[in-house]
């Protein structure tokens, strides 16, 4: 039985499940390839996006 990987959300500081977070990606410098995930809770990530901004994910309250 493996466990499953735990990541932070970026904006509560909580944990969550690998597969139960939001992975974004962050490109710091166009010029290069490099980028930086953080993860998300999605409930946490739609508090903070403007709501005009759509929404590519389901969220759980």
């Amino acid at each position: 039985m493996s466990e499953e990987l735990r990541v932070l959300c970026c904006f509560c500081g909580k944990d969550s499940t690998f597969h139960n977070s939001i992975e974004i990606t962050i490109q710091c410098d166009k010029n290069t390839d490099e980028v930086q995930a953080v993860y998300a809770h999605a409930k946490c990530l739609n508090k903070v996006l403007h709501r005009s901004v759509p929404r590519g994910f389901e969220f759980k309250t």
